[in-house]
């Protein structure tokens, strides 16, 4: 780990300097790309008998964090990959081959939450013909594959699996993706007509989200039977750490010059609140590898107040950003400013459902309660 993290930290002032022309051409350049991949930032979940590093997520999210310290958009894309890639971990092996050992990195999106319309999915010899639209494909102009949740018809009728499918099999709507904040993520609508996939590329989305892995899957090594969802939740949450320490970092520059209490306090304040986030991620991240570990799997109720413990923290960290956003006054306003690229990547960031406390705070209250959790609570 300390060599990735070391490697994350060498790059933060290099990834800062282009994050305003990645966020210009709405798109990772190919010089990050090549840069994330040489310092091995899309092999961390990667299992290692593909050359991955194997890496544990509590080892992973401090380096993400650590990224998104000199990018939003870098970080972002590598941290939802190192999700994305351990969920590939679980696939047959034949899968994995394909993915893993075609001398590409593997840079996988992957679209879920209602993003896919038009989806249509038809029974053919040995697999699905597939085809649809889907919005938000973050990274998908230097994706390898894509990862995408279709309902497959099946003898308990239509159940949702994910598919993986070539990223050159997609149409990216390049117009698609104009926005105020996670402008370099690149995450723009794609269409894929009827394309060919594989059963051996098909998984159960019911059984990924408890941490189910394929009765062909070649790993055994324990991080790759972790539940899904409290993976997902973190690798959204570690990005937006390491941009709202940007932009503590920011504001320090900007406010080094004011001499009194506030300034200090503020600073101060902000440092610890994001300090104990982090180290509350990492803990939470560990709490679940160990028990899986020993056999002891988190319960759905557990899980659920994992999930409610990420996105509380995510809108402790934001309300601490917002704070430094208004004491630095003018300098937030022209538009080609750090700490105003800073303020919007976060908010966009901290937008995502995976991070909104209300949804997973109704759901966490019942189970509190005694009332059970609903049976389509995502945890």
């Amino acid at each position: 780990m300390s060599d990735v993290l070391a490697a994350a930290r060498e790059l933060q002032p290099w990834l800062d300097d282009r994050a305003a022309a990645c966020d210009g051409a709405r798109r990772l350049s190919d010089d990050v790309v090549a840069a994330l991949v040489e310092a091995g930032m899309f092999r961390l979940t990667q299992p290692p008998r593909y050359g991955g590093l194997g890496l544990a997520p509590s080892a992973v999210w401090p380096v993400i964090a650590e990224i998104g310290r000199g990018s939003a958009a870098a970080a972002w894309i590598a941290g939802l990959g190192a999700a994305n890639v351990l969920m590939v971990g679980k696939f047959p092996a034949r899968a994995q081959d394909e993915v893993f050992g075609a001398g590409r990195p593997a840079i996988v999106p992957l679209l879920t939450g209602g993003v896919g319309r038009d989806i249509v999915a038809e029974p053919a010899d040995g697999g699905v013909t597939l085809s649809g639209k889907w919005r938000y494909a973050s990274g998908i102009d230097v994706a390898t594959w894509v990862g995408l949740l279709a309902p497959l018809a099946s003898a308990n009728g239509a159940e949702p699996h994910i598919l993986l499918v070539p990223a050159e099999a997609f149409e990216i709507d390049q117009e698609s993706w104009r926005v105020l904040g996670m402008q370099g993520t690149g995450s723009k609508d794609i269409a894929l007509s009827p394309t060919f996939v594989p059963a051996h590329r098909q998984m159960t989305w019911a059984a990924l989200q408890v941490g189910g892995t394929h009765r062909d899957c070649p790993n055994d090594e324990p991080v790759y039977e972790l539940p899904l969802t409290p993976v997902f939740a973190a690798s959204v949450q570690a990005p937006t750490l390491g941009v709202a320490r940007a932009a503590v970092d920011e504001y320090l520059n900007i406010a080094r010059d004011r001499d009194g209490a506030p300034t200090q306090i503020l600073a101060a304040s902000a440092d610890a609140t994001l300090t104990m986030a982090l180290q509350a991620l990492v803990a939470d991240a560990d709490l679940l590898e160990r028990r899986m570990g020993a056999g002891r799997p988190l319960s759905q109720e557990e899980r659920a107040a994992m999930r409610m413990r990420f996105a509380v923290a995510s809108r402790q960290v934001l309300e601490t950003a917002n704070r430094l956003f208004a004491a630095v006054g003018g300098s937030l306003l022209p538009a080609d400013s750090r700490i105003g690229r800073l303020m919007r990547d976060l908010h966009a960031m901290s937008s995502h459902f995976l991070l909104q406390p209300e949804p997973i705070g109704q759901a966490q209250g019942r189970a509190l309660l005694g009332l059970g959790l609903p049976p389509d609570t995502r945890v």
